[in-house]
């Protein structure tokens, strides 16, 4: 399957489908930083931090100027996020 094809899958709401086509992808390209940004959005939309960042910064070794380093900023923004009113005094 390629990229287009799997951001298709990825916008129908079908991530675990997409998430497995990206992991055999990222077997015979493990070289692909669109592949490992987009396995990265999957894990985020999924709750699993560690993985996303994990992925993300694989996509950012392989191209530093691509969008993965603000995925990752946006990741330790959601983590680092506190709400005071919520906390007790």
């Amino acid at each position: 399957m390629v990229i287009s094809e799997i951001e298709r899958t990825i916008s129908h709401g079908r991530l675990n489908e997409a998430r497995d086509e990206l992991l055999l992808l990222l077997e015979n390209e493990p070289e692909n930083a669109r592949a490992w940004y987009l396995l990265g959005g999957i894990y985020r939309r999924k709750e699993m931090w560690g993985d996303a960042i994990n992925a993300y910064n694989r996509a950012k070794l392989i191209d530093p100027e691509g969008p993965a380093a603000a995925a990752i900023e946006s990741i330790y923004d959601i983590i680092r996020f506190v709400n005071t009113d919520l906390m007790n005094p």
